[in-house]
């Protein structure tokens, strides 16, 4: 199958209509978005794309890239410049084969489901632990998702036993990309465009198996010093990780539907054969992913940051579009995000963020985000405030906390209690009071105007009422209370107010409001 010709891409128009294209048809202005049965295939599909055109078309400066912005691709760049990567764009059973090992693999095959993130491993099978993943449940797979999940599981590559590598950014990374604010009828090539960098130039086919893997042997890696760096690899493998060692197994297929899509094909895959050892990577810095790097060591390396439970919150705002630092590490947003602050649109633009939240090899959840992006003309500055703005959220989080506690027990300091709703909550439903005073502050980062210190009281008393809007909700909420625990309660909401006024980050804030 070649990727570059063969109708495999699922589209939606803008009329809502599904359809399959090839590579060749994604300029058409009537696509409006891929269209995989699943959320991760959507996410890795965009990444495919942005990559596929940062090899091929990427401008030279912004000039190059405001130039394809307002007048588009010419069918005929566009067209030569995938043929120029037709030997990468390979999919079947004879090598080089897109995303899969070069050499043959000799060992035993397993379910064509391991491509799947969430599967369950071997282990979790032999033990009979496949409770709320089900085994069977994907046992068939097209030949197209079975392209977009060999791309994921190379992206998203979690820790899966001695050997089996990481991806590029480490297993579950969190990808930053940026898009329209809203629906503004803007087709999807031009959308993928907002996440194009510039580059001096476009690689050449010589350069081509430095960028992808599979076009030469494996470099494995059961011994020491064979990292893959951006040293001693093409800056652009960056889009093109291969971790994984993986060969699909063409020979023994039979028709049918596929278990993702639904579609029938007469070449369902149904196995695949895998092995630990491949592609090690190291000291890369991924274009979609921010990064963080511990303050306590200079030489400590750069990490993009992963999914994590409860997913993304505005507290996590800051570290996705402005280079920050809190008291353990400092932040630095993905290069597209970064780019993108210097490049003029006539719409406001946010982020799509997503990521796996992985316990080693177990997926527990996707999840998926859409933000607004901040971009602010003092970003030192604002950064400061917000800062401060977060740090009493997350101090008042904390001693709402503490004092929920001591509501509830008559030891607080020996009970042990889950708060991940009462976060998840806090979180949430204070989103909107913030992104109110993010609005005034964006227009006066230096709290010069008396609109803007207003704001910022208005959005501290909104904090503390809420504080004890939770409070009464969850320790206040019994009628037939005894007396000796409502006097409790009501002590642990006493000095709950009086340690949400000693806060040292309150006083910070109102000394930004009254400068």
């Amino acid at each position: 199958m070649d990727l570059i010709t063969e109708a495999w891409l699922p589209v939606v128009t803008r009329s809502g209509s599904t359809t399959k294209i090839s590579l060749l048809e994604l300029l058409d202005d009537d696509i409006a978005d891929v269209a995989w049965p699943r959320a991760d295939f959507q996410g890795a599909a965009w990444q495919f794309l942005i990559g596929l055109m940062q090899c091929t078309i990427a401008p030279e400066d912004d000039g190059a890239w405001e130039d394809i912005w307002e007048q588009g691709i010419a069918s005929a760049d566009w067209d030569h410049a995938l043929q120029s990567l037709s030997p990468a764009m390979q999919f079947g059973q004879q090598k080089p084969a897109f995303l899969q090992s070069f050499e043959p693999l000799d060992c035993e095959s397993t379910s064509i489901s391991g491509l799947l993130i969430e599967a369950p491993g071997g282990n979790t099978l032999k033990l009979n632990k496949d409770h709320f993943v089900k085994r069977h449940v994907v046992e068939r797979i097209c030949p197209h998702c079975a392209v977009m999940a060999l791309f994921a599981v190379q992206t998203n590559s979690p820790a899966g036993g001695a050997g089996y590598r990481v991806g590029l950014r480490g297993g579950g990374p969190l990808t930053t990309l940026v898009v329209p604010a809203s629906d503004q009828h803007i087709p999807l090539w031009k959308k993928l465009w907002l996440n194009i960098l510039e580059q001096d130039a476009c690689p050449s086919p010589q350069q081509f198996q430095d960028i992808f893997p599979w076009l030469v042997p494996t470099k494995t890696s059961e011994k020491a010093g064979r990292m893959v760096t951006p040293e001693n690899a093409h800056p652009l493998q960056a889009y093109w990780g291969m971790p994984r060692r993986i060969e699909l197994d063409f020979e023994h297929t039979e028709p049918g539907n596929c278990d993702l899509c639904g579609e029938h094909h007469d070449g369902l895959l149904l196995q695949m054969r895998t092995k630990n050892y491949g592609v090690q990577y190291d000291s890369w810095l991924h274009p979609l992913s921010p990064y963080r790097q511990a303050l306590k060591d200079a030489s400590a390396p750069w990490l993009a940051l992963k999914g994590q439970p409860g997913g993304l919150s505005y507290k996590d705002w800051p570290a996705l579009m402005l280079k920050s630092e809190d008291k353990f590490n400092r932040m630095q947003p993905a290069r597209v995000v970064r780019a993108i602050a210097s490049r003029y649109l006539s719409f406001p633009v946010g982020l799509w963020c997503f990521a796996y939240d992985m316990d080693n090899a177990k997926a527990r959840c996707w999840y998926q985000h859409r933000v607004p992006l901040i971009q602010s003309s003092s970003p030192e500055r604002f950064n400061v405030v917000i800062q401060f703005v977060l740090q009493l959220a997350s101090g008042s989080l904390a001693t709402l906390r503490k004092h929920l506690k001591k509501a509830w027990f008559e030891n607080p300091d020996e009970a042990k209690v889950d708060f991940s709703q009462v976060d998840t909550a806090f979180w949430q439903e204070t989103e909107a009071i913030f992104q109110t005073l993010v609005g005034v502050l964006l227009s006066d980062p230096q709290c010069e105007h008396a609109v803007t210190r207003r704001a910022m009281h208005d959005w501290e008393r909104s904090l503390h009422r809420y504080l004890f809007t939770i409070f009464d909700r969850e320790a206040l909420s019994d009628l037939e209370c005894p007396d000796d625990i409502l006097l409790r309660q009501l002590a642990a909401r006493q000095s709950l107010d009086e340690d949400y006024c000693k806060q040292k980050a309150r006083k910070d804030v109102f000394a930004l409001s009254e400068e």
